[in-house]
């Protein structure tokens, strides 16, 4: 007998079995429940063991959007028939401290069980342990845990029972686990040369799961090394004709790589020498090289080390900061990766969410590249969002790991990449204001000060070319209003032309009205990328109000000079601050009307991406955008 289940059996007066049909055994008598709704109530509890279920959320697994009138009266009754016949009413004793309880708090419940008493918690103490033991390099143990996890689901999870929208997300959540352990033990037994005795099993998952590339990828693997390649090549002909039977879909990369292997008779396909494996390095996807010295942030810097090595919460820390183009988030995010390292020892992971062209980038395409660097295969990534959410939770389930996020522009974008462990957290920028429930913490980025911009571009030039010209250092901060992307404009300039006095690139910078040119820069970029998320609506808008004489745009005047009613130019200009590409300004005293201000910078660089040089053009950009000309 396994060891589940002499715990459950012989120690623990209550066993529920989920991976499965619903089985529950109380005193060793099967006392499952056989109503409909009871069952329900006690898979999501038992799923959601020793966590708290608030009611909405139960009420929305069982009745979804039509629950009865006398909905808390019925859900108390459920809970009242489970405490009875289940007898999960006692508390816990210094005697018996593993009884199970159902606890009860004003808008919620929870089931406290063990391992010992939930096949579906054993399972996921057993898978975590054999993964362990294969990374460690211990391939027999790995496969023999990883086995008794697996041998412990008898069918597919809660398969008697009607599931809302919670327990089947729960179930996939299960499914996908149970082939990831699958695929880990099978890879496990293929390295330990074990192909002719996986042949049998394999061949019966590939009838199983007929589009799964995972598993013809291991049979084609076991048959080669078996001697039998010619069966080996009919394996990837079926799933061809199944892909584009069932789904209209050419095989995966890996997998053909592998059928040309084979083809090939590659001697990297047979079995090595040794069936050992080394401990992996923890995976890391790069990002750009941090700025060797970072001025003038040392209150931002502080806050987010100060986030980030704090004791664990409940959630992972999500730290959002927020600033005009040019602002130097992104910098800021290489530091701290750099620095806060050794507090995340299981990899850390970077993504850019905008494309070179400024396009957005989904989190499935990104999820794909995490999955990768932990080192699944392009064949085993599952191809649907849901399926790399949960795939990339599990692996970061019992790993504390880093995640950078760079230019998030929605919430779509960040939730489905978000880590499960606690104790790992996520450093995230964005191009726009965003309102996101899971981001814990939002640090402001301001432009530096005249004085710390003096002290940037004494880094950058060299403390000798500022001093010689002090006051036309600070004429050039200014100018660039503070913004680092701008400075290291100017400064990158002044480097390729060493003979080049600063009062000389002060005048240069004033005749084109901004620290900045119209052939590039790291600042035109920024402002670039940030336009091209605002509609055609807002564009046009803000080629016009980039015309006028101040950067200081009260609302009415706005309103005149788009020929718009106030409503809708609060609208555009209430865009453009989310964009950061203008900014709310509070004015002096109690302004009788709402006043907005543009960082002259941003102004001129906008004025120049969307300002067109002839009329007839603009005219028809408002056309298109539905303004009047």
């Amino acid at each position: 007998m396994s060891a589940p289940h002499r715990v459950m059996r012989g120690l623990v007066a209550l066993r529920v079995s989920l991976l499965g049909p619903l089985e529950v055994m109380c005193d060793g008598v099967l006392v499952t429940p056989t109503a409909g709704k009871l069952r329900q109530l006690l898979s999501l509890l038992a799923l959601r063991a020793n966590t708290v279920v608030r009611t909405e959320r139960i009420v929305e697994e069982l009745w979804e959007a039509t629950p009865p009138a006398s909905v808390s009266t019925t859900l108390q009754t459920y809970i009242y028939l489970l405490r009875k016949h289940l007898n999960l009413g006692r508390s816990p004793s210094a005697e018996k401290p593993a009884e199970p309880l159902l606890e009860t708090s004003p808008y919620s419940y929870r089931l406290s069980l063990t391992p010992g008493m939930l096949d579906a918690l054993w399972f996921e103490q057993r898978a975590d342990r054999g993964r362990a033991e294969l990374e460690a390099g211990d391939l027999a143990a790995g496969s023999a845990t990883l086995g008794e996890a697996l041998r412990l689901w008898r069918g597919p999870a809660l398969a008697d029972v009607v599931c809302g929208p919670l327990l089947q997300a729960e179930v996939l959540r299960l499914e996908e686990r149970y082939k990831g352990v699958l695929e880990s033990r099978i890879d496990a037994d293929l390295a330990l040369g074990r192909h002719a005795e996986l042949l049998g099993e394999l061949t019966s998952l590939v009838a199983e799961y007929p589009t799964h590339e995972g598993f013809p990828f291991r049979l084609m693997t076991a048959l080669y090394r078996s001697g039998r390649r010619a069966d080996a090549l009919s394996v990837y002909q079926r799933l061809r004709r199944s892909l584009a039977e069932d789904l209209g879909l050419d095989p995966s990369a890996g997998i053909r790589r592998l059928h040309q292997s084979i083809l090939d008779s590659d001697p990297l396909l047979d079995l090595p020498g040794t069936a050992t494996v080394a401990t992996p390095p923890p995976p890391e996807v790069n990002m750009v090289p941090a700025a060797p010295k970072i001025v003038g942030r040392a209150h931002q810097l502080a806050e987010i080390f100060d986030l980030l090595t704090a004791p664990p919460g409940s959630q992972p820390a999500v730290v959002m900061m927020a600033g005009p183009p040019g602002s130097g988030a992104t910098t800021i995010c290489a530091h701290v990766s750099q620095v806060v390292r050794e507090c995340y020892p299981d990899g850390q992971f970077f993504a850019s969410m905008l494309d070179h062209e400024g396009r957005k980038i989904g989190a499935e395409r990104v999820l794909e590249d995490f999955l990768r660097a932990t080192g699944v295969s392009g064949d085993c990534v599952p191809l649907s969002l849901p399926g790399r959410v949960l795939a990339f939770q599990d692996w970061t389930r019992s790993r504390r790991v880093l995640i950078v996020l760079d230019d998030v522009t929605e919430t779509a974008q960040l939730s489905p990449l978000l880590p499960a462990n606690a104790d790992s957290a996520v450093l995230v920028t964005c191009r726009r204001r965003l309102s996101i429930p899971s981001v814990s913490h939002l640090i402001n980025i301001p432009p530096l000060t005249v004085g710390e911009g003096v002290r940037l571009l004494a880094d950058l030039l060299g403390d000798a070319r500022v001093i010689r010209e002090p006051h036309r250092a600070r004429r050039l901060v200014e100018l660039c209003d503070g913004l680092p992307g701008a400075l290291h404009d100017v400064a990158a300039r002044l480097l390729v032309r060493p003979h080049w006095e600063l009062g000389r690139m002060v005048k240069t910078c004033e005749l084109s009205y901004a620290g900045s040119s119209p052939a590039g820069g790291s600042i035109w970029a920024s402002v670039e990328r940030t336009c091209r998320l605002a509609s055609h609506r807002v564009q046009a808008a803000l080629g016009r109000l980039t015309e006028l004489a101040s950067p200081v745009v009260p609302l009415s005047l706005a309103a005149a000079t788009l020929q718009v009613d106030e409503h809708l130019a609060e609208m555009l200009l209430e865009e453009l601050v989310e964009l950061r590409l203008l900014e709310a300004d509070p004015g002096e005293g109690h302004a009788k009307e709402p006043r907005y201000r543009f960082i002259p910078t941003i102004r001129h660089v906008a004025r120049l991406l969307t300002g067109p040089a002839e009329a007839d053009p603009l005219d028809a950009a408002l056309v298109r955008a539905g303004l009047p000309s």
